[in-house]
């Protein structure tokens, strides 16, 4: 009897857990799951970090710990210095607190995507969505590299609830409205991309007529009529002044080819890639054309998903591994509710007529990814490098003897202190280039000059290399550039 009343209260105390176990919490699970599986892919050297996420750090670090360097020189840094800083307080110095922190900016992200997807579409396609952008090649390497477009989707999919937030707030000067500011603000300063943000947010709010969520009715009404003047004005100034402080946007990687960069979203790391993925590029390419003219076609236009067309068609002009990570996004996001749809017009009831071909999709989709992200990890076990972290190196190598003088003019000054832990210079300005005897005195104190001779930016320090055989010294040459050795003996 006694235990027949025990198995009796376990079975009731059971049966009150699993009436409060709700889907999200099986979904939160799989997320803590999936951070533990990230971490184990990372690298946690001091190479494959992106330059403009190496400035940021830095910054905050020499500020932390009273360390007057260089940083202030490298360029006015994007506002990832600003969300590192709480961070830098308890971690200053630490590359992996700094990823962890980036991939939970990621899984927040990735939440707030399923509820916009579930808002706009459906639970079925945001799961697969969200599930597909996390398991991609591409996401693993923008978390592992600090790059922004991790941080450009956050802006994106925060400023679509704030925006929500803003049209139903009572007052004209919400906090929301100070945090779509903050948000645009952010995503300006990271990449060109993130220009689309107050683009979109300015299209959405500037017909007279604005709608209002409360009654789903055009109201002409004075707060929203000030809601609308307050946001413009806001954005004008804001997106003005971080266009100026952040104009052309250095430290982001050059990349012109637009098929290697798409291809790379399920392929994997270039660095293990022996040629481009052009072909899974042009078919990630064509996908992502087929849905932004299905999207303008419909013109059923709303904050994220506008953000979304508008900054995957800017980074056309910058397609580096951030705007391929977008890519993906718009086609999970907005792809999947197309074809979907187009799968239930063959009007077959069973699973394989409704649901055959995505199903197919998903698996082939999930396949190439796990492989890529399987092999992602050599990258860390092997301490494998891309061309320019292989010429870092070489400086951090000849940065070892500290029984010589070692200050560097680099190409990627960030980078290369992070991997030296010695002071660096950024390259010279052009205007000293033009004359030998002006170079020679404003870099007497610079030891080597390290840069990529093949990018026009770099062609007048590239013939004053030439034009000075005796005093700059051609001490390394790879693939992405060469490091020059100043000897003491003038020309």
């Amino acid at each position: 009897m006694k235990k027949t009343s025990t198995a009796y209260r376990e079975n009731i105390m059971l049966s009150k857990i699993t009436q409060h176990i709700e889907p999200r919490h099986f979904g939160l699970l799989a997320l803590c799951v999936l951070a533990f599986i990230y971490m184990a892919l990372f690298r946690y050297d001091a190479y494959g970090i992106e330059e403009g996420a190496a400035r940021a750090l830095l910054i905050n670090w020499s500020i932390i710990d009273h360390v007057a360097n260089a940083t202030p020189l490298f360029g006015f840094p994007d506002l990832r210095a600003i969300m590192f800083m709480f961070l830098d307080l308890h971690w200053a110095g630490s590359l992996p607190a700094a990823k962890v922190f980036t991939l939970f900016m990621l899984l927040g992200t990735a939440l707030m995507l399923y509820r916009w997807s579930e808002a706009n579409d459906s639970s079925e396609v945001g799961t697969m969505a969200t599930a597909m952008l996390l398991i991609s090649p591409i996401t693993i390497m923008q978390t592992d590299s600090l790059s922004p477009g991790v941080f450009l989707l956050f802006c994106f999919a925060t400023s679509y609830w704030m925006n929500e937030y803003f049209q139903k707030a009572v007052r004209t000067m919400s906090a929301s409205y100070f945090l779509l500011l903050l948000m645009s603000a952010f995503a300006v300063s990271l990449h060109p991309m993130g220009l689309a943000l107050p683009i979109a947010l300015a299209l959405l709010w500037l017909p007279k007529k604005v709608l209002s969520e409360d009654n789903n009715t055009s109201s002409d009404n004075a707060q929203m009529l000030d809601k609308r003047r307050n946001l413009l004005i806001g954005l004008t100034i804001t997106t003005a002044l971080l266009v100026f402080v952040r104009w052309g946007w250095t430290g982001l990687e050059k990349s012109s080819d637009h098929l290697a960069s798409l291809g790379a979203t399920i392929t994997g790391s270039p660095i293990l890639q022996s040629t481009p993925p052009v072909g899974f590029g042009l078919i990630i390419a064509s996908l992502l054309g087929f849905v932004i003219a299905i999207y303008i076609y419909r013109r059923y236009f709303e904050l994220f998903s506008l953000t979304l067309v508008i900054a995957c068609l800017i980074g056309l002009f910058l397609p580096d591994t951030s705007w391929a990570l977008l890519a993906l996004t718009c086609i999970l996001f907005l792809g999947l509710p197309i074809f979907i749809a187009a799968h239930r017009r063959t009007g077959i009831q069973n699973m394989i007529g409704q649901r055959g071909l995505i199903i197919l999709l998903v698996i082939v989709f999930t396949s190439i990814c796990t492989s890529a992200n399987k092999h992602y990890r050599e990258i860390s076990q092997l301490k494998l490098k891309s061309d320019t972290d292989n010429l870092i190196a070489s400086a951090a190598y000849i940065a070892n003897n500290h029984d010589i003088e070692f200050l560097i003019a680099s190409q990627w000054p960030a980078r290369t202190m992070l991997a030296t832990k010695r002071d660096v210079l950024p390259l010279p300005p052009e205007r000293i280039l033009q004359d030998a005897d002006t170079f020679i005195a404003k870099t007497a104190s610079v030891t080597h000059f390290m840069f990529d001779t093949n990018a026009p930016e770099n062609e007048a320090l590239s013939k004053m290399g030439v034009s000075m055989p005796r005093h700059l010294q051609a001490i390394e040459i790879l693939p992405a550039g060469v490091i020059l050795q100043v000897n003491a003996t003038p020309e």
